[in-house]
């Protein structure tokens, strides 16, 4: 897992730069037994943006474990009002895991939605965030061992500066699996803190 991370960031500085991206962000949050970490490109249009990026997870957790690659493409805009943003895409996973002692492969194309609202600052010292998402696929868009995914987090953040903010967030998974000839299922949920830049 430490070789992904090395090389998300290896590839975030390379492709920092392109003229064609408005911005970016990069992400690393962590908890008791789960690392994540994540760099996405976003383009300004006419009437909104589009996001495009991947993320690292790795979860130790007991008896289960799983890793994982999201590659995921969605289009958002400002709606209703100022601060509010939501976003719809695609998001790819790909990766293994593992449930008292049954192993199996991953790999779905997931609907993905996300959801976020920064506070006014009125009477705020600084800027408060909170944002939720969902990503799911059904039997047909699942494959290897994987039979169903779903995912979905919330959470707050605290713009200590312009462009980064400490962020707390609650993950569920949920993924339907048939390997060695038996159905189970990866069910865990974990807290994680860290820190989100944008440039």
């Amino acid at each position: 897992m430490r070789k992904v991370l090395l090389c998300m960031m290896v590839i975030a500085g390379l492709v920092a730069g392109p003229c064609w991206a408005d911005g970016y962000d990069a992400d690393l949050t962590v908890g008791n037994t789960s690392i994540e970490g994540g760099f996405h490109l976003k383009k300004d249009l006419d009437n909104g943006f589009w996001r495009a990026g991947g993320t690292a997870l790795y979860t130790d957790d007991n008896d289960t474990d799983y890793k994982w690659l999201e590659l995921d493409f969605t289009v958002g805009s400002e709606t209703m009002q100022p601060g509010l943003t939501c976003e719809v895409g695609l998001k790819g996973v790909g990766g293994d895991g593992e449930d008292n002692g049954l192993e199996g492969d991953i790999g779905v194309l997931a609907f993905a939605g996300r959801v976020g609202y920064v506070f006014p600052q009125h009477g705020m010292p600084v800027p408060v965030e909170v944002f939720a998402g969902i990503a799911y696929a059904p039997e047909i868009l699942s494959f290897r061992d994987s039979e169903q995914y779903l995912a979905y987090q919330i959470g707050v953040g605290v713009r200590i500066v312009q462009n980064a903010s400490i962020v707390l967030k609650y993950n569920a998974y949920d993924v339907d699996m048939n390997s060695e000839g038996r159905d189970w299922d990866i069910n865990n949920s974990n807290i994680r803190f860290g820190l989100v830049m944008r440039f």
